[in-house]
């Protein structure tokens, strides 16, 4: 009989409900066992002997999931992921030690989870130390069940409303938009679907720029973008918002260009703007800055590389702050952009970005450094708003 111990940080066991109604013979006694596990930190031997798929981690739902283990500025992966569930034969606890191993039989193993577990052996050196990952071991179940229990498992995922908009066409407009650009492979409209980023994740970097829910002076600023996007996604598919969605089909290539340009030159001038106060700082040792040891993030819209990226909290309301720089063509009944060209929004980044990244600083510092309070402090999205407002009416009137 094989066996793997954990030392989880949290353990409970409790009895299955299904004990209590057989009686005689027929008498169960499946327990369960809960554990929270550090992720870097548990067996690299579980067997996965009961899992009725290959392990397929390059699909672009599995790469949320690999983003979502690295991210050192979020340590929620444990209540995002529906962790790991284990069918073994017994387990039994070292109080001294705060062990509890595991024992296998023929056939036992991970029934549900392996590929988040595929992930977490592939990425161990890179997983930030206060990941989480939920394992539930479940023993004393007969035999001629586990297939049954692996089946239901693996099957009971519903059809992502991701997956079935792409079905009724609904991304259709986006694929047109993005026809021939050379990340429009990298782009997955459904679940299982092999990509760089998801459908949901276009819609949401769409909406910070949807000035007809986000209007200029309406009070609201666009914390959906960062905060749900699924809700992004419910309100892209809304008939209500068609309209307002399909404006921004003109500019939706510099929007993405935008968020990768943000991503790769924000170090740069944060380092610059600090130096010109007499500070020495760097950007990308900042908490809200993602860093990779080994390989690169892909920044797919500019065609570049970098072993840092700044985090969701952080970006997000930067790049939604260039809301301000929409205008709505009622010729057209397209937005587009009140500078000249993309290439001058780009420019205004480049004269504030330093300024934005100090109060994102600030803003973490305020929030413990915790890059997620980041993206939903409405004051945060105000100011840095107000800051490229000010940058655009101050080069207007220089210019005239």
């Amino acid at each position: 009989m094989n066996s793997v111990s954990f030392i989880p940080t949290f353990a409970r066991k409790f009895p299955d409900p299904l004990n209590s109604s057989n009686d005689g013979d027929d008498r169960l006694a499946i327990e369960h066992f809960l554990f929270i596990c550090q992720a870097k930190g548990l067996p690299d031997n579980i067997p996965i002997d009961p899992n009725p798929r290959e392990q397929n981690t390059d699909l672009s739902i599995y790469k949320e999931v690999k983003r979502s283990l690295l991210d050192s500025t979020d340590s929620t992966f444990h209540l995002k992921n529906k962790g790991i569930t284990i069918i073994a034969d017994s387990v039994k606890e070292d109080v001294s030690k705060k062990l509890w191993t595991v024992y296998f039989r023929e056939g036992e193993g991970i029934v549900d989870g392996a590929h988040t577990y595929k992930i977490i052996n592939d990425n161990r050196e890179e997983c930030p130390d206060m990941q989480a990952v939920k394992v539930e071991i479940i023993t004393g179940v007969p035999h001629a069940l586990i297939v049954d229990i692996a089946r239901g498992l693996n099957t009971s995922v519903q059809v992502q409303q991701m997956s079935l908009a792409n079905l009724d066409n609904k991304f259709q407009w986006v694929k047109d938009t993005l026809k021939g650009a050379p990340y429009e492979k990298e782009i997955a409209y459904k679940q299982n679907e092999d990509g760089e980023y998801t459908a949901r994740d276009i819609v949401s970097l769409m909406t910070l720029f949807n000035i007809d829910l986000f209007p200029d002076g309406g009070g609201e600023y666009p914390k959906i973008a960062y905060t749900s996007k699924e809700e992004c996604l419910k309100r892209f598919l809304n008939k209500e918002n068609e309209s307002s969605y399909l404006r921004l089909k003109p500019i939706v290539k510099d929007i993405l260009e935008l968020y990768d340009y943000i991503h790769l030159q924000s170090p740069k001038l944060y380092d610059e703007r600090v130096k010109s106060l007499g500070q020495s700082a760097k950007g990308k040792g900042l908490a809200f800055f993602q860093s990779r040891k080994k390989g690169k993030w892909r920044f797919i819209f500019i065609g570049q590389e970098d072993t840092h990226k700044l985090s969701d909290g952080a970006i997000y309301p930067m790049l939604g702050a260039f809301r301000y720089l929409i205008a709505h063509d009622k010729k057209t009944d397209t937005y587009r952009w009140k500078t000249s060209s993309f290439s001058e929004v780009k420019r205004i980044f480049d004269q504030v970005g330093g300024e934005m990244m100090i109060s994102t600083r600030n803003t973490s510092d305020k929030w413990g450094r915790k890059a997620m309070a980041i993206g939903k402090d409405d004051s945060h999205w105000e100011n840095l708003y107000k800051t490229v407002a000010l940058a655009y009416l101050q080069n207007k009137v220089s210019s005239n």
